[in-house]
């Protein structure tokens, strides 16, 4: 786990055992990407969720906005 740290962030193996908090260690570790050759984004891709798309808010105008309050 250390060295592997030590590839992603380009560090020493001293300044990772160190100088970092476990807690660091894993904010990094959520941060650095991964890439998946199996994964197929256009069968996860839901086009109702396309923010770009003007039809997906249709029906805004319609809704009643009731106050929480």
């Amino acid at each position: 786990m250390i060295l592997g740290m030590c590839k992603n962030m380009g560090c020493t193996p001293d300044y990772v055992l160190h100088e970092m908090t476990y807690e660091n260690l894993c904010l990094y570790g959520y941060a650095t990407p991964t890439y998946d050759p199996d994964y197929d984004e256009e069968k996860e891709w839901n086009p109702a969720l396309d923010a770009n798309d003007p039809s997906n808010f249709g029906g805004v105008k319609d809704e009643i906005i009731k106050n929480p309050f």
